[in-house]
């Protein structure tokens, strides 16, 4: 039934992808030969003969992109973001067969149009089908049959997550050889696994045993190694605050801890993405940096630029460019004094430069550099990385990424002198569920929100 379940969506996945692919081609040849100004009518006939390529091109790379894999789970952000790199590889794969293998040239301007219809439609397509998936699962339908074997934490917070979100459809129907310790809102089932099995036919069966147990996992292993169940087990591991990925090392699966899931492509895209709108946005705010640059030095003695150390990605050290805010410091200075309100040290300038977080821009500078990003956790000096390292868990997990202007903590309040662990954990979730889509809405968060920053002094 579990196999049949997954068949079923693979199949109407498939199907209304086709569809709409061939229809997004269509409606592009329509636009424009028919509608757009300045279109000739070619005749549809080389259209139609292209149409089952351009067909199998997209299947194979929503494919290759675990787009029709429904025993793995991902998040719409995920999909959509696949959904749109899949469009990217058909567009390059496009260019080449029809360019250097095709003998009739094929408007450009229809492969553009194709490519922006069938992505903004296969992203309204995969919503609508998951959102009457995930009804059907809510409803009881489709949902799949879990038998828990074991106990422990692990277990538990499996529970939890599967008691917490219906939506994934998954039902527990029991759970053995909990040992006495088994969760009181699952029935416990006694006996020997493999006849319990027989007995209730569970779609998966999820393994889980404590360190101290691990002999009796072994054990129940390899009862389980014949079964056409799928068997699941769940590692009796640390915490992992920003997720994890099992590897084969030369055959041998190897579990990686507080993994990134960002991909290269994913890293190189948002390099790319963020060094072409910085340089965009330094471009048009010119005029205002040189005006703040002016008052800085016309205000007060010192440099216009401020420089510290500060730390990013693998605790690499950097020097972070701000306006001066504050009176020039004697040379070797390194007054390692947090702020506070009313400091005498802040000028009149520097004042508003801090409230309106205008003297942040010169960062911009960094982010073109590729020392820092425009979205990701904000730099500390190398002093406090280290006091704040062993002082609060997991905050060295920042730095798994590159630091960033802003990020998920700031636009969500943690800006300045507020709680450091609630600024950990907000960080780490930036990481942890890392899309392009989240790191556009924080820029769009970044400027609905303001820049006005009450905790700053």
């Amino acid at each position: 039934m579990d196999l049949e379940r997954d068949y079923v969506q693979f199949v109407l996945k498939l199907v209304i992808d086709s569809l709409v692919i061939l229809l997004a081609w269509f409606i592009a040849y329509v636009l424009r030969f028919y509608i757009i100004p300045g279109g000739v009518g070619e005749p549809a006939r080389q259209f139609a003969v292209l149409s089952p390529v351009v067909l199998a091109l997209f299947l194979f790379f929503l494919n290759k992109n675990r787009l029709y894999h429904t025993s793995v789970s991902i998040t719409w952000q995920s999909e959509i973001q696949l959904l749109l790199f899949s469009s990217v590889q058909v567009f390059l794969a496009l260019t080449v067969v029809l360019y250097f293998l095709v003998a009739d040239r094929v408007s450009r301007l229809t492969i553009a149009l194709f490519i922006i219809i069938v992505s903004l439609f296969l992203i309204m397509e995969r919503v609508a089908i998951n959102r009457r998936l995930t009804r059907m699962k809510m409803n009881g339908i489709l949902t799949k049959s879990v038998l828990l074997v074991g106990y422990g934490d692990n277990l538990k917070r499996y529970i939890q997550e599967t008691t917490q979100h219906p939506q994934n459809g998954i039902r527990i129907i029991g759970q053995c050889n909990a040992m006495g310790k088994g969760n009181e809102t699952c029935t416990q089932m006694e006996g020997e696994l493999l006849k319990i099995i027989e007995q209730v036919s569970p779609d998966m069966i999820v393994i889980g045993y404590p360190t101290n147990d691990r002999s009796v996992e072994r054990e129940v292993i390899a009862q389980c190694y014949d079964l056409i169940q799928r068997v699941f087990i769940l590692p009796d591991l640390p915490f992992s605050m920003i997720g994890s990925r099992i590897l084969d090392f030369h055959s041998v699966p190897v579990m990686q801890l507080n993994d990134v899931s960002m991909t290269f492509f994913q890293r190189v895209g948002k390099r790319l993405f963020e060094f072409a709108i910085t340089l965009i946005g330094t471009i048009l705010i010119s005029p205002l940096l040189a005006a703040i640059a002016l008052a800085v030095k016309l205000t007060s003695r010192g440099p216009v630029l401020f420089k510290q150390r500060r730390v990013t990605m693998h605790g690499k050290e950097f020097m972070m460019l701000k306006f001066r805010s504050m009176t020039d410091r004697p040379a070797g200075d390194e007054d390692d004094r947090w702020t506070s309100k009313g400091d005498p040290r802040i000028t009149a300038v520097g004042k508003f430069l801090r409230m309106t977080s205008l003297d942040e821009l010169p960062q911009l500078f960094n982010v073109l550099k590729g020392e820092m990003s425009l979205i990701g956790p904000r730099p500390e000096r190398p002093h406090l990385v280290k006091k704040f390292s062993t002082e609060i868990p997991g905050y060295q997990l920042r730095h798994k990424v590159k630091a960033g202007i802003t990020g998920w903590a700031q636009v969500n309040g943690y800006r300045g002198d507020t709680s450091l662990e609630g600024r950990i954990e907000y960080d780490l979730a930036y990481i942890r569920s890392w899309s392009f889509l989240l790191d556009l809405k924080i820029i769009i968060l970044t400027f609905v929100r303001g820049f006005i920053n009450q905790n700053a002094y």
